[in-house]
């Protein structure tokens, strides 16, 4: 692949090629598109890769779950840490309502078993 060859089809380029700014990535030769692309290397797929986007009404809301071995050093992920807090209020409302939405639906669960709710 040519560093033309990946300005003129930049949406078929490695994801990291991509993200450069089209000037730097023009001048680009093939042994340096490799040598990026090996260095940074594909991610690959994560074994949980859940990507959804609930159609809200005013503003639809985008959910994400990817989990799988971790592979990230440990000074990303204390920059990580940093950038993104788990303790925001948006978070712990998300993670309250989750976990109540989960105990209603096993409260209904465990009441079916025992006979109590008939359908």
């Amino acid at each position: 692949m040519s560093a033309q060859d990946i300005h003129t089809d930049h949406h078929h380029a490695p994801d990291p090629i991509r993200r450069i700014p089209a000037p730097v990535r023009d001048s680009f030769t093939p042994e340096q598109v490799s040598a990026v692309s090996s260095a940074v290397g594909s991610s690959g797929r994560h074994p949980v890769d859940l990507r959804l986007t609930l159609p809200l009404p005013g503003r639809p809301v985008f959910f994400s779950v990817v989990a799988g071995r971790e592979r990230r050093s440990e000074g990303r992920l204390a920059v990580e840490r940093r950038q993104h807090p788990l303790h925001t209020f948006g978070n712990i409302v998300f993670m309250l309502s989750s976990l109540t939405g989960l105990y209603a639906i096993a409260l209904v669960a465990v009441l079916m078993m025992g006979s109590v709710l008939e359908f």
